[in-house]
C-alpha cells in the first residue's frame, strides 16, 4: 500500500510538468489526500471531474482507474485506461503498460497479451517488462487448458460476513476452526478506515454444523491487527502474527497462546531465532511438534521472502524452545515471494504460495514432498481454477486428505469481499501422501482420577520416527493425537514422577484388530483415558512396542523407539531402579521357554546399557509362561502372554 501511495505522490508532482492549471493541480492534489484517507466516495466526483474536463491529464486517468480496481469496479478500470492508451496521447507507452497490466490482473491473457506486444523494443525499460508478462500469461493459458476438477462450498454464515475473512486453519478431528477476519472491512473499501482491524475468531463444530465463529478473546487479541493464526492439530497451540507489540523484534512477530481449559493463555513472543527485526509470519507447527514452518524477509534467504523452519522443543509445561533457523533452500524458494507455508498432518506434504515460479500470475498455490533423501520434490501447481490471476494464498488441508480450505475473493460475485470456502480434494488431484485419522482421549492421575498435562508421542513401528508429538491439556487432560491410517503404531504417554503409558495399534483397524470401519477416528484405549500411575515399588508396566524375531531373542528395530524411551524415563528419574521381566506363552518345554524369555529381558537390558543406562540401576529375569495375563488357549491371548515388562523394584 505505501508503494501505490507513493507513486500516486510521486504522479502529482509530475503533473506540474504537462501544463496542468494550478487549480487542476489542487484538485488533483486532494484527490490522492481522500484516497489515502480511504475516503474513495469524496475522491472520486473530483478525479471524474478533471478527466472529462481535461482529457490529456493522464495522471488523473491512471488514479482514477487505481481508484476503480481499489473499489472493484474492474470494467470502469479498463475503460478509463483504454481511453487514454492511444498513440497520440501523452505518456502513451506509461498507459498502454498499465492496461494491458489491468486485462493481466483481471485474467483476460488474451486482451493482455494483445496490449503487452504493443509494446515496441525502444522503449527498453517496458519491453522488458511486457515480455516477462508475456510469458507469465502464456503460461497461464497453458495450465487453463488442463483444468483440474474444482468442487467447492462456501462455508457459510457461521464462518463467513459482510467483513473479509481468511487464513482458515483448523484441528485433526476437524471440531475446531479458526481463521482472521478484518472487522468493518467491506469489499470495496480502503483497508485503512476508521475502526479497520484484525482479529482472530475461533468456530466450533457441533451436530455436524460449524458454530457461529467467536472471538477468541483478549488474552490474543487487541486493539491492534492479530492474523495469519494456525491452530495446531490438537487445538493446543495458536500460533499467529501481530506488529509493533511492545517487545517485538521486528515490525511482525509471531507469537503463540496455549489452550487451556476453555481459555487461552496469555500471548508469548516465539523470541529468537523465529523473530528476527525483519518481517515474519504465517506459521504453521509440524504434527511431530519439533519443526515451526513460517515465511520471513530475513537476510540470507534465496530471495524477497521465503520459506524457513525452525527447531522447536516442548518442555513439560508446554511452553517451546526454538532453535536452528533453516532456510528452505532453491528447491522451495525462488527470488519472488513465497508465503504461507501449511506442513499437513503426515507431516510429508507442504503446501505455499510462491510468485516465482511457472503459474496462473501473482501468488499461486503449490505442493511439494519429502523425497526420503533430506530434501524436497520439485513443487507443483495446484492447477486453474484452483489458481488463478489473483493471489491465492492460505491454503490448508484437512488431516484425512480430502478437503481443503482457502480464502478468495473471486470465486463469487457477491460483494462480501474475501470469504473462506470448502474444497473437496479429488483423488490423485495434489492429496496429501498420507491419509491421517485422529485419537482422542483424557489424562488422568490413576490415583486421584485428576486431569493432567502429559506428553502424548505416537511413532512408526516400522520406521521409528515421530509420527506426532504434543501435551495434554493441564485444566481438562485432553488431547487430539494424529496417527496413520494405513501403518502400525506405537503410542506413549509419559509425565516425569510416573509411570508411562504404551501400546501398540494398527492404524487400518481399532485397538480391538477388528476390521476397519469406514471413519477419520480411531480409538487408543478402550474409554479413551489413560491413567498415569505414580512411580512406586513393585509397580509394573508391560511394554507392547517390544518385538523379537520368531523363537529368537533378537531385538527388532521397531522396539527401539519403545526402549529409547525407558532409558529416557531412567533419566527422568534418576533414583528408580528397574527389573526387566520376560514373558512367553505356553508352547514349548518350560526349559526352553524359561531361557527365551530370560534371554529376550537380557537383550533389553544390554540394549539400555548401551543408552547409557548405568547397569547398577538394571535387573533381568526370564518367567517362561508361568505368569499368563491371558487365556493361552487363543492366539490372542497367547500374544498378550508374550511380553515384556519394566518391574519397579527400587524409587
Amino acid at each position: 500500500m505505501k508503494r501505490i501511495i507513493i507513486a500516486i505522490l510521486l504522479s502529482a508532482l509530475c503533473a506540474t510538468m504537462w501544463g496542468q492549471s494550478k487549480k487542476d493541480i489542487k484538485t488533483y492534489e486532494t484527490a490522492v489526500i481522500h484516497m489515502n484517507e480511504g475516503k474513495y466516495k469524496e475522491a472520486l466526483p473530483l478525479l471524474k471531474g478533471l478527466v472529462s474536463s481535461n482529457k490529456e491529464f493522464v495522471d488523473a486517468s491512471w488514479t482514477l482507474a487505481e481508484l476503480y480496481a481499489r473499489m472493484c469496479d474492474n470494467e470502469k478500470q479498463i475503460a478509463t485506461l483504454a481511453n487514454i492508451a492511444k498513440p497520440k496521447m501523452p505518456r502513451y507507452y506509461n498507459s498502454l503498460m498499465r492496461l494491458a497490466e489491468a486485462y493481466h490482473s483481471q485474467c483476460d491473457y488474451d486482451n493482455a497479451i494483445k496490449t503487452y506486444q504493443l509494446i515496441p523494443t525502444t522503449e527498453t525499460t517496458y519491453y522488458k517488462r511486457a515480455q516477462f508478462a508475456i510469458k507469465e500469461c502464456e503460461d497461464a493459458l497453458e495450465i487453463k487448458k488442463e483444468p483440474v476438477p474444482f468442487n467447492f462450498r462456501n462455508m457459510g454464515n457461521a464462518i463467513n460476513t459482510e467483513f473479509d475473512e481468511y487464513w482458515p486453519s483448523l484441528t485433526a478431528d476437524e471440531g475446531y476452526f479458526s481463521l482472521t477476519r478484518k472487522l468493518n472491512k467491506r469489499q470495496g473499501q480502503s483497508d485503512f478506515g476508521q475502526g479497520i482491524h484484525e482479529d482472530i475468531y475461533l468456530s466450533k463444530r457441533g451436530d455436524g454444523n460449524w458454530g457461529t465463529a467467536q472471538n477468541v478473546g483478549q488474552s490474543i487479541n487487541t486493539i491492534s491487527n492479530e492474523g495469519a493464526q494456525s491452530i495446531s492439530l490438537d487445538g493446543r497451540y495458536m500460533f499467529f502474527v501481530a506488529c509493533n507489540r511492545q517487545g517485538g523484534l521486528g515490525s511482525c512477530d509471531i507469537y503463540y497462546s496455549i489452550h487451556e481449559g476453555n481459555g487461552w493463555s496469555p500471548a508469548i513472543n516465539c523470541g529468537t531465532p523465529v523473530n528476527t527485526r525483519y518481517w515474519e509470519t504465517s506459521p504453521s507447527l509440524s504434527p511431530t511438534g519439533d519443526k515451526l514452518y513460517f515465511a520471513s524477509n530475513r537476510p540470507n534467504g534465496q530471495g524477497n521472502s521465503d520459506i524457513w523452519t525452525c527447531d522447536v522443543q516442548i518442555q513439560a509445561d508446554g511452553r517451546l524452545k526454538f532453535s536452528n533457523p533453516t532456510n528452505l533452500g532453491p528447491t522451495i524458494n525462488t527470488k519472488e515471494d513465497e508465503l504461507s507455508p501449511f506442513i499437513h498432518a503426515d507431516n510429508q506434504t507442504l503446501y505455499y504460495s510462491s510468485k516465482g515460479r511457472k503459474g496462473m500470475g501473482r501468488q499461486d498455490i503449490y505442493v511439494t514432498y519429502k523425497d526420503g533423501k533430506g530434501g524436497w520434490t520439485t513443487p507443483k501447481n495446484m492447477g486453474y481454477p484452483i489458481n488463478t490471476c489473483k493471489d491465492e494464498t492460505g491454503f490448508v488441508v484437512n488431516a484425512y486428505g480430502d478437503k481443503a480450505y482457502f480464502s478468495s475473493d473471486g470465486q463469487e460475485k457477491n460483494w462480501k469481499g474475501r470469504e473462506i470456502y470448502e474444497l473437496t480434494l479429488a483423488e490423485g488431484n495434489h492429496r496429501p501422501a498420507k491419509k491421517m485419522k485422529f485419537a482422542t482421549g483424557k489424562i488422568l492421575d490413576a490415583d486421584k482420577k485428576q486431569p493432567m498435562q502429559a506428553t502424548i508421542d505416537v511413532y512408526g513401528t516400522t520406521s521409528n520416527r515421530t509420527i506426532f508429538r504434543s501435551v495434554s491439556d493441564k485444566t481438562s487432560g485432553e488431547f487430539i493425537a494424529c496417527v496413520p491410517s494405513d501403518e502400525e503404531y506405537g503410542v506413549n504417554v509419559s509425565k516425569k514422577g510416573y509411570l508411562f503409558f504404551s501400546d501398540n495399534f494398527n492404524g487400518t483397524s481399532q485397538g480391538d484388530k477388528t476390521p476397519a470401519k469406514s471413519t477419520k477416528k480411531v480409538d487408543l484405549t478402550k474409554d479413551s483415558n489413560v491413567q498415569l500411575e505414580k512411580i512406586e515399588v513393585g509397580k509394573k508396566i508391560t511394554l507392547k512396542n517390544i518385538f523379537f524375531d520368531f523363537d529368537k531373542s533378537t531385538l527388532k528395530k521397531a522396539s527401539f523407539f519403545e526402549l529409547n524411551r525407558v532409558a529416557q524415563f531412567m533419566r527422568e528419574n534418576p533414583t528408580v531402579k528397574i527389573r526387566l521381566c520376560g514373558h512367553t506363552d505356553y508352547k514349548g518345554t518350560k526349559e526352553y521357554n524359561m531361557t527365551l524369555s530370560n534371554d529376550r529381558a537380557k537383550a533389553a537390558y544390554e540394549y539400555l546399557i548401551k543408552k547409557g543406562v548405568p547397569p547398577t540401576r538394571l535387573e533381568y529375569k526370564g518367567f517362561g509362561a508361568e505368569q499368563p495375563i491371558a487365556d493361552n488357549k487363543t492366539d490372542e491371548g497367547r500374544a498378550l502372554n508374550r511380553r515384556t515388562e519394566i518391574l519397579i523394584i527400587a524409587k
